[in-house]
């Protein structure tokens, strides 16, 4: 069912190209023909374009292993297997193309060179979501490109320093958005305690803009923070979201 376009071990064999100019990206995987697992548009046809690199180093994160690593691939080469996979027509067709990390926006000049590109191609711009950690405020060119942005903030939980995760400036400049979401992984009660007092109280986020998610890097750790995540949800008076391609494949990559 998946499509990988770049598998998640390409960089082990992959020759590296001397860079040159902005019409590339360092990328660790590539896939369509999924959906997804997460957030506003959970279920929803989709490919993933994760990037390398990482401002944070999240505990629980469940990608590390992957954008930790990567390729420079030219955007001629990138299209070249986009055409390959059919990919266009997908998104054309409605499939979201779903831009992550890592941190996507550390290359976010070049993905917007990426995009334009992209359009100049194949007289369209696909459906772009774009999941962030709210450390790096985004361009106004990519401001516009982007359809849906996924924020995701980390809280104490996380095990990153207070400094490095909260931006607060960074944070209202993405809550005034009008396409912007902000999840929040959630792994006990006082998690809410700290979004409430970080977030709701300080006036950075609306509460109809949170969606709250258990934390879980494989099946049977979603379920043990699940109903926790649920009661919280219902008691707040706001969104759920479970992590549905984790429910599916639990840690398995490229999915």
């Amino acid at each position: 069912m998946v499509k990988q376009i770049i598998p998640a071990n390409w960089y082990q064999y992959r020759k590296i190209f001397k860079k040159d100019g902005d019409n590339f990206l360092n990328i660790s995987e590539f896939y369509c023909d999924t959906i997804q697992g997460e957030g506003i548009h959970i279920g929803h046809p989709a490919a993933f374009l994760r990037l390398q690199g990482c401002t944070l180093d999240c505990s629980y994160c469940d990608t590390k292993e992957v954008w930790r690593y990567g390729s420079p691939y030219t955007f001629n080469e990138l299209f070249k297997l986009m055409d390959h996979w059919d990919l266009p027509s997908k998104l054309k067709a409605g499939q979201h193309l779903v831009i992550t990390g890592g941190s996507p926006l550390l290359q976010q000049e070049r993905l917007c060179n990426f995009i334009e590109f992209f359009f100049d191609n194949y007289d369209f711009y696909p459906f772009i979501e774009i999941e962030n950690e709210c450390v790096i405020e985004p361009h106004h060119n990519l401001v516009i490109l982007t359809d849906c942005w996924n924020n995701s903030p980390k809280l104490t939980s996380s095990g990153v320093d207070f400094e490095k995760r909260y931006k607060p400036k960074v944070i209202k400049a993405m809550s005034l958005m009008n396409n912007s979401w902000f999840k929040f992984v959630i792994s006990s009660e006082i998690d809410w305690d700290e979004i409430d007092a970080g977030f709701l109280m300080s006036g950075l986020i609306k509460k109809e803009q949170i969606i709250l998610m258990p934390e879980g890097a494989t099946t049977e750790e979603l379920i043990k923070h699940r109903e926790l995540t649920v009661e919280l949800s219902i008691r707040h008076g706001v969104r759920y979201s479970t992590r549905e391609h984790i429910v599916i494949w639990s840690n398995k990559i490229g999915v």
